[in-house]
């Protein structure tokens, strides 16, 4: 009677997540030399913030370089901010934008939109950028009559992100990106419940933007995290 041959027996390769490099201080300090470096403005800007008890929580400026490298991907011509501040994250997106191109950029507080004006006049930039004063929730739907939209950077109270989605998304075109500032809420997004207030509204925006079928969307940690989404056709 023979003997029965058996298959050979293949290992398990054990699987090895393939991390990024961790953003350490060096890292971040080479990244911003680099590729995005701040000019003498922008730096006056977040001085000049600070000194009137205008809060820094404005984008870092490799997230300003990141969003002029999606500006030109997708050829944006006409971009939506929700959340001005003081003009930081509106000036580096208006000096992406190419001849006859324009940024509408809504902010809530009085303050914090006419600082957002002086600064974009400063830049250059007044004939190409519009700043709408009042709560998004009420100006986004009256913004029908400038859609469509190339690019939509959301960066307001993370608490009413869910709240924008849909005004946003029916503002943009087919192929736009969606970006939502905030998205890894300083690490609050990935741990259990309870958490903050602030990092539930993130945690469900990312979670709308991964799940919606009219999204291909992706946690990009990048600063305090992007959560940058595609537009499908017909979405």
């Amino acid at each position: 009677m023979g003997l029965t041959r058996r298959p050979p027996v293949r290992r398990r390769l054990r699987s090895i997540p393939m991390k990024g490099q961790p953003l350490t201080e060096p890292l971040w300090e080479y990244i911003v030399s680099t590729f995005a470096e701040e000019d003498a403005l922008l730096r006056a800007m977040v001085e000049e913030a600070k000194a009137a008890a205008i809060p820094l929580i404005h984008i870092a400026p490799e997230q300003g370089k990141f969003l002029q490298v999606l500006m030109k991907l997708v050829s944006a011509k006409k971009v939506l901010e929700v959340g001005s501040l003081f003009g930081y994250s509106a000036v580096w997106m208006g000096r992406a934008l190419p001849p006859g191109g324009r940024l509408v950029t809504l902010e809530l507080e009085a303050k914090h939109a006419a600082m957002t004006r002086t600064n974009l006049e400063r830049a250059g930039l007044g004939p190409v950028a519009r700043v709408v004063e009042g709560d998004a929730r009420k100006t986004l739907p009256t913004l029908a009559g400038e859609a469509p939209f190339d690019l939509a950077f959301v960066d307001a109270a993370k608490m009413q992100y869910i709240e924008y989605f849909e005004p946003v998304l029916a503002l943009l075109r087919p192929g736009a990106v969606l970006v939502a500032d905030n998205a890894s809420a300083h690490g609050e997004v990935w741990k259990s419940d309870p958490i903050p207030e602030r990092a539930a509204g993130a945690r469900a925006m990312n979670a709308r933007m991964a799940e919606d079928p009219r999204l291909t969307s992706l946690l990009v940690p990048i600063g305090d995290g992007m959560c940058v989404g595609v537009l499908t056709a017909g979405g």
